[in-house]
This record gives C-alpha cells, structure tokens and sequence, in this order.
C-alpha cells in the first residue's frame, strides 16, 4: 500500500500515524517532566527514544511537505501504479 494509493486502508493508515506519533510526544514529555508518573531510569530513557521518534516523525512529515511546495513530489520514488 502506497501513499497515493487513496482509500481506506491509507487514510487508517494515516490516522494511526498520527496517534502513533501524538501518543509518543504526550506520554514521553508527561514521563520525562514529571519523576513521581515512572520515576526509573529505564523509564526515562524510553521517553527520551519516544520523544525523539515523535519528533523525527514530525520532521520527515515537515520536510515532504516543504518537497512538495517546491515542486518536488515525496511519493514519486515509488513506483507509481
């Protein structure tokens, strides 16, 4: 299933990104600001790795939408079809 593929399946797809990433960014700045939720050290590395992936997942949505304002199509090196 591709991008461009419109339907169902990728607007699932989509919305559990979404809350995929949403839900890492709450749950890893709720752990790492308060020490009293899950106050271990294994706890506080896995809200570092979470916040860290929200953000990359954030940056690669920013930069394909920069791409494809400047005339670059993000899902083109794909294949197509």
């Amino acid at each position: 299933m591709w991008a461009h593929h419109w339907g169902f399946q990728a607007d699932t797809l989509v919305v559990a990104w979404a809350l995929a990433t949403l839900g890492a960014l709450v749950v890893s700045i709720r752990v790492l600001w308060s020490y009293s939720l899950w106050p271990t050290r294994l706890a506080s590395r896995l809200a570092k790795i979470g916040l860290t992936g929200g953000i990359v997942s954030i940056a690669a949505l920013v930069l394909s939408g920069i791409a494809y304002g400047v005339g670059i199509n993000p899902t083109g090196v794909c294949g197509g079809g």
